[in-house]
């Protein structure tokens, strides 16, 4: 199963290698409901809708339990190699997304001159 800060925090390294460890933590948390979305999305798409109910009330209440994830592994051929997709597919947006950020707002300053000292 792939963790989730882990994963979140290499690829805000990738686009950010000086982040401070605070500034690392909020792009973090920033993150992960992102994330989050993105992974429920294409689940609930993959899954029957009476069945997505079901899913999304058990997670509600419970989380991520090994009866959801039985679930999940019985319902979604080749269940880890779908979610590993997302998560991929997720960083390559995320990636794009930045770099178009920095492009458009090279020339802005978002700290403080001597901040950065």
């Amino acid at each position: 199963m792939i963790d989730t800060d882990i994963f979140i925090e290499q690829m805000i390294i990738k686009v950010v290698p000086e982040i401070d460890d605070e500034g690392l933590e909020m792009m973090i948390e920033e993150t992960k409901p992102v994330l989050y979305d993105r992974v429920m999305t294409h689940i609930v798409g993959k899954i029957d809708e009476k069945d997505g109910q079901w899913f999304l009330d058990i997670l509600e209440k419970e989380g991520v339990t090994p009866e959801v994830a039985d679930y999940l592994k019985s319902k979604i051929e080749n269940f880890p190699e779908f979610l590993e997709k997302v998560y991929d597919d997720f960083e390559t947006m995320y990636l794009k997304e930045f770099k178009s950020f920095e492009k458009e707002f090279k020339d802005e300053k978002f700290y403080d001159e001597d901040e950065k000292k």
